[in-house]
């Protein structure tokens, strides 16, 4: 058995022991701090309940007009601040939108710890009237270590899941099998809130369980620093979901319905008070969606032969989910959240797979069927699949924010398991041939525990630095069971005699890592260093073969960042990280996948991970109605991950993830956006790249060298009053690919909105993929054998929302709920 003692490593206690040295590394006082003082205290209304974000201002006590801002902070969700500033006498006002300013005189003296106890603020009668604050975030934000895009406001995602929203973003593909690339590169590591989450332990699926409603933003960090998991070589996607918590209680209901058939209801609800805010979180759906799929092959080595395969298929999904939670303020600005999360799903799946066999004229590979050909036989094959899923997650997070300014640690913990069964029932007839009629089934199933740890503390360091350091422990536990059996003289009989495939698979990873990071500031340039530390140990086992693989290694990941300003909207930076990216579980599993008897994939435990090097120039400019960020980049990784599809002698196909190559990939990209006049905003992205191989494989060169572009526009139109227009267009280039070409991909989506009952509610109405064109069109090549595939994984969809917002009137406040 695999999960031993031994799998427990040394690394958990150095992380511990390095992340203490780090702190003890750097005194907590530091000399300029001994000749300034502290002002802290608390904001609230008349009622006595906390304002947030209330804007706390230090002023010469002589400046009457109140015209030089000496220094400034703002208050925390209980109301809370603190300010941190030298000896001196200042006049200190305290304000907040529709309430009468707070002024008093302060006379500090060195090391003094001034606590103003509870203000409270009285409303002002004169601003209460008619207020109303309009205003649109602009749909991309850009940093130099991340882009944000602000999709809350985006309907043409509307009523769809986080996959959907992930499709229209700029530097984001996905493909049929649910594999999301950045860049081109699918070594991406997917977080929800900053932090890891099994939706995608097997794949990205999981994320459709996320409703775009709930989705605030999406950040995109191609070149992240060391505080992230060195995970993902290609980057990482980090979506944010919705943060609108008020005083009080408040909410949102939202519904849809759509063609083909996606039904789905869901809620957000937060109660806050100045002690505690309950959140919950809750999505029901149903969905069925249509599918097809369309291959041709032709083989000639010992023999030559060709089929033709058609594939058509309806997969329904129900699927509920549930989230509640609260956030526990505590005194000394400290915040403990507690929250739960259950996930329920079924899937059925229906499909038909004609199979027509051909005997060619002759001796040759071809590339599409002649008229003239004899039909050798006809087959058809009946699939019926059955899934059911259950997923839990607990987690509870401490965030402690010290006095000093940016003075913080945070603490979580995260519980995550669950299983998955699944059987699928396969009946294949021959219409014409010879062959007997076959009849098969499945039966799969997972058991998975995941166990995570984390701590980060941050802490400035003198006048201009900071330093952020901290650890993290995380176990993964993955227990799959795998059957196959084919009915037999009216008995069902277990069949692995020729694949193999039947057997329990053990999984275990372990990884232990610790970071640290220092940024400061040499004028005119600031800069950032950091260095993470991971050990990782993986262990697979098969219990009747025995066969298994055992992997412990250790590595040292670096980031730098060098920035220089040039001015308030000029501005460059240069950055560097190397990262992992490891071999996810389901492309270890051994099993062989038969749904479809002429196109198979397996999985390979022997899969080592894949190292990359990331370096990236940029310049941002800013102006006053739009940005543009131009960014060069290369790539060098090695052990690339790749999937190879092999031929056998009697024309299965099977594909399999092998360490391919080594990769040199580089590229430049536009990111732009642009307020083109009042209510009108134009956004669009254009990625250049390059990349080449160099890779064998069972005696097979596979070296090559592609290039393609990626393309997306996008337009936001308010019209009218109330009415919202939105419309996209993305372009994707044909490219080569390891062993072929794949197809140039583009499609099109557009949806209008009205708000109604005074902005509470919103109505819309938006079609996905408007000229049905979103599909893969590949192809692979080789000297004995051509095969072209083409898959259509969605068609047109028309969806018509609606959304509510409820509570909130004048406690809008802002809040911390999710």
């Amino acid at each position: 058995m695999l999960f031993k003692s031994e799998t427990l490593p040394t690394m958990k206690y150095l992380s511990v022991l390095l992340f203490f040295g780090l702190l003890g590394a750097f005194p907590s006082a530091v000399q300029a701090q001994s000749e300034s003082a502290v002002i802290t205290g608390t904001v609230l209304d008349e009622n006595g309940s906390p304002l947030t974000n209330a804007t706390i201002a230090l002023y010469d006590e002589d400046d009457e007009e109140r015209s030089e801002l000496l220094t400034g902070a703002a208050s925390k969700v209980d109301g809370t601040f603190s300010l941190r500033t030298e000896v001196d006498d200042y006049l200190l006002r305290i304000t907040y939108l529709s309430y009468q300013p707070y002024e008093t005189e302060l006379d500090l003296s060195a090391g003094e710890e001034l606590n103003l106890g509870e203000i409270r603020l009285q409303p002002d009668p004169a601003q209460m009237e008619d207020i109303e604050v309009e205003g649109q975030r602009s749909y991309m934000e850009m940093n130099f270590d991340s882009r944000s895009f602000n999709v809350n406001e985006d309907i043409t995602s509307m009523g769809g899941s986080a996959l959907d929203v992930l499709d229209n973003v700029p530097s984001i593909t996905t493909d049929f099998e649910g594999n999301v690339s950045l860049r081109g590169n699918q070594g991406v590591q997917i977080l929800i809130n900053g932090r890891p989450t099994n939706l995608v332990r097997n794949g990205t699926d999981g994320l459709s369980s996320i409703p775009a409603g709930m989705i605030e933003e999406v950040k995109i960090i191609t070149n992240p620093s060391a505080r992230y998991s060195a995970d993902g070589t290609g980057g990482i996607i980090d979506i944010i979901l919705v943060d609108d918590a008020e005083l009080g209680f408040n909410g949102s209901i939202r519904a849809n319905t759509g063609w083909p058939q996606d039904h789905s209801i869901g809620t957000n609800l937060n109660y806050q008070t100045s002690k505690i805010n309950w959140f919950l979180n809750s999505e029901f759906e149903f969905e069925k969606d249509p599918r097809s799929s369309r291959t041709f092959q032709s083989f000639s080595r010992d023999s030559t032969y060709a089929y033709q395969e058609a594939s058509d298929w309806d997969e329904r999904e129900m699927e509920g989910d549930i989230n509640l939670g609260a956030d526990i303020f505590f005194r000394n600005q400290q915040v403990l959240t507690i929250e739960g999360r259950v996930s329920l799903e079924e899937e059925r799946e229906d499909r038909n797979i004609n199979y027509t066999d051909y005997d060619p004229a002759n001796n040759q590979v071809y590339r599409s069927v002649d008229p003239s050909w004899d039909i050798l036989q006809e087959i058809t094959r009946e699939v019926e699949d059955q899934q059911r899923e259950s997923d839990f997650d607990v987690r509870a997070t401490y965030e402690k924010t010290f006095p000093e300014e940016n003075h913080q640690f945070t603490a979580d913990l995260d519980f995550e398991f669950g299983q998955e069964d699944a059987e699928t029932r396969l009946n294949q007839a021959i219409t014409t041939g010879q062959q007997d009629d076959l009849r098969e089934r499945t039966f799969g199933g997972e058991i998975y525990r995941e166990l995570r740890f984390d701590m980060d503390y941050e802490r400035p360091i003198g006048e201009n630095g900071r330093l952020e350091a901290g650890t993290r422990i995380e176990y993964e536990t993955e227990d799959s069971d795998y059957l196959v059996e084919e009915f037999q003289n009216g008995n069902w009989e277990r069949s692995d005699e020729e694949l193999g495939i039947s057997d329990n698979f053990e999984y275990l990873e372990n990884v232990n890592a610790a970071y640290a990071i220092y940024s400061g500031e040499l004028k005119p340039f600031t800069y950032q260093l950091g260095l993470r530390l991971e050990n990782t140990r993986i262990q697979t086992e098969l219990d009747e073969t025995g066969a298994g693989s055992d992997q412990n290694y250790v590595d040292l990941f670096p980031s730098v960042f060098l920035s220089y300003t040039i001015n308030e909207a000029n501005s460059i930076q240069a950055s560097y990280s190397r990262r992992i990216s490891r071999p996810r579980s389901w492309y270890l599993l051994p099993f062989t996948e038969i749904t479809d008897s002429r196109n198979r994939s397996t999985g390979n435990p022997n899969l080592k991970p894949e190292m990359g090097d990331s370096y990236e120039l940029g310049y941002l400019r800013y102006w006053e109605s739009g940005s543009v960020l131009t960014s060069v980049y290369y790539r060098h990784r090695t052990q690339v991950i790749d999937r190879v599809s092999i031929i056998d002698n009697n024309g299965i196909t099977t594909r399999t993830p092998i360490n391919l190559a080594t990769e040199d990939a580089y590229g430049i990209e536009f990111s732009a956006d642009q307020d083109l006049f009042d209510g009108l905003q134009l956004s669009g992205s254009l990625n250049f790249f390059e990349s080449s191989q160099d890779g064998f494989y069972q005696g097979v060169n596979y070296s090559s060298e592609t290039g393609s572009f990626t393309s997306r526009l996008r337009v936001r139109w308010q019209f009218m009053e109330g009415w919202n227009f939105q419309s996209y267009l993305f372009y994707r280039g044909a490219q080569e690919t390891t062993q072929g070409t794949r197809a140039a991909r583009s499609f099109v989506g557009s949806a209008i909105s009205k708000e109604l009952l005074d902005g509470k509610a919103n109505i819309s109405l938006n079609v996905r993929d408007l000229f049905n064109t979103r599909n893969s069109d590949r192809e692979i090549i080789e000297p004995n054998s051509y095969t072209n595939s083409e898959f259509s994984w969605s068609s047109r969809s028309f969806r018509v929302n609606f959304r509510y917002n409820f509570g909130g009137g004048d406690n809008d406040r802002g809040g911390r709920g999710r």
